[in-house]
């Protein structure tokens, strides 16, 4: 179902002439960054985002009924040699995959006039289409088509329930590894501070019981802070995997709480829960078979 601010209905329900813009937003995958364009000859800003001038987008209908149904969309780019992304030609870019997997959502803003839609901007919009890019059907010399599917397509794939796997595939402490760490937890104070992500302590655990687990200062200017352990040594350091805001203190008091390196040996000796263990070590590793 389509949601639309009360405003908006409003002004759709008094008004008989209005116009329309059509805003596209690509979340390009693994966080490298967001891209925002218009269909209108003017940048557009709506809901605090600016959807500037970028390669001519136009799309052929979102497809909409009850029920579940997975809905598609072809998304036509025009593009020259002013857009760019990141410095490379809009058209190379997705023809090195820039935008696969990207996500996507195609908004409608409305206004009185293009003017208005310039500037103050629309009165308001509703998401049309919302999923991610799953190909690049055509690529042309001034145009690409790519085609979007709704997040109901992710729903199509089929996974296992588990992953045959040497290491564990519980997280210490959840609900089917069933570890109740409050219980393992060990009271120690800063005997040493080297740097934010380094210091010393006085406890006597061997070397490797707190690596992959974590600390929580209770004390000192860290108090509140809880960071994921990187290595503990024999000599009682710790190495955390990030900085904490300020080089602990000697006599911040904190508290360390052993990690699992999500493998039997640690299952058995550190936590006496193999019962809980779900990996499979004795999978036999992949081999390749050679003519005799």
């Amino acid at each position: 179902m389509k949601t639309a601010s009360t405003a908006l209905k409003d002004f759709l329900l008094t008004n008989s002439a209005c116009v329309h813009a059509d805003l596209y937003t690509f979340t390009l995958a693994n966080g490298a960054g967001v891209l925002r364009y218009a269909s209108t000859d003017t940048p557009v800003t709506a809901n605090g985002v600016r959807f500037g001038l970028g390669p001519l987008c136009q799309d052929g209908g979102v497809d909409s009924q009850r029920g579940v149904h997975v809905s598609t969309v072809d998304i036509t780019l025009y593009a020259d040699e002013r857009h760019t992304v990141g410095g490379k030609p809009f058209l190379d870019f997705v023809e090195d995959y820039g935008l696969d997997g990207a996500a996507v959502t195609i908004e409608r803003a409305f206004a009185s006039s293009f003017a208005d839609m310039a500037s103050p901007g629309p009165l308001g919009s509703y998401i049309r289409f919302g999923g991610r890019v799953a190909e690049a059907q055509t690529l042309g010399a001034t145009q690409v088509v790519v085609q979007a599917a709704s997040w109901l397509d992710q729903l199509s794939a089929n996974l296992p329930a588990d992953t045959y796997q040497t290491s564990c595939l519980n997280t210490l402490g959840d609900a089917r590894c069933g570890v109740a760490l409050a219980g393992y937890a060990v009271a120690g104070q800063v005997v040493a501070g080297i740097n934010a992500t380094t210091f010393s302590s006085a406890l006597t655990q061997p070397a490797g019981w707190f690596s992959l687990g974590k600390v929580a200062f209770t004390g000192g200017a860290n108090a509140g802070a809880t960071v994921t352990v990187k290595a503990y040594d024999s000599a009682a350091d710790f190495q955390l995997v990030a900085p904490l805001q300020a080089t602990p203190q000697v006599g911040d008091a904190f508290l360390a709480y052993p990690g699992c390196a999500l493998s039997m040996a640690d299952c058995t000796s550190k936590f006496a829960n193999l019962a809980r263990f779900r990996g499979q070590p004795f999978i036999p590793a992949p081999s390749t078979g050679l003519p005799t």
